[in-house]
């Protein structure tokens, strides 16, 4: 799944141009304003999570799962988009406590597959982690680059259709969990065995 993730705009010139984000962005949590491509090829800021029930619902879906895109009456009729990301953030269960690991590709835009009803939020699609990202989390977004872009957007109906993309990951802070924080310090890499042994004084602090 894909709970949080980063877009930087002071290394793109071409999305920051675009005038639809003003700050680099290290924790997009859900219901957060996001940037979108859309299925017209337009760019727009659009809301993440489909109301369930309505537009005056208090539960959003944020998540959809490509196996079953057009199988769940919530989003069979939904138009495709894509969410503009240079990373995403999955959490690793370790024992009792879940470790956050960064993914992206040294900082390059790429996007992460969507759906959207506009004027009311949209949802990232998602499908079974592919090696070694399984490591981490079984589920991770369906990821496409600008040349396969199109392909999602004029409705690719498998992940055949579309790329693998290389993907580079690490442990980073736990403080990406708190949405307060959003600064680049969030994506450093932590020592993962100086956490563990941490976690482990705790138990006995």
């Amino acid at each position: 799944m894909c709970g949080r993730y980063t877009l930087s705009v002071s290394n793109k010139p071409d999305v920051a141009k675009l005038g639809l984000q003003n700050a680099d962005r290290f924790n997009i949590a859900p219901q957060s304003q996001v940037l979108i491509r859309t299925d017209a090829s337009d760019h727009a800021s659009a809301h993440w999570g489909i109301p369930l029930g309505g537009s005056g619902a208090s539960r959003f879906v944020t998540n959809a799962r490509f196996e079953t895109l057009d199988a769940k009456p919530l989003f069979r009729d939904l138009a495709r988009c894509a969410l503009l990301a240079d990373g995403w953030y999955e959490w690793q269960r370790i024992g009792s406590r879940k470790q956050p690991w960064y993914h992206h590709r040294g900082g390059d835009l790429f996007y992460m597959a969507g759906v959207y009803q506009p004027g009311i939020g949209c949802a990232v699609v998602t499908q079974g982690a592919t090696e070694p990202l399984a490591k981490v989390h079984h589920r991770q977004p369906v990821l496409l680059n600008e040349q396969h872009l199109g392909a999602w957007l004029n409705g690719a109906q498998s992940s055949e259709e579309l790329p693998t993309l290389e993907i580079s990951f690490h442990p980073v802070s736990t403080r990406v969990g708190n949405v307060r924080y959003d600064d680049s310090e969030l994506i450093v890499p932590v020592d993962i065995d100086e956490v563990r042994a941490g976690q482990t004084a705790d138990l006995f602090s």
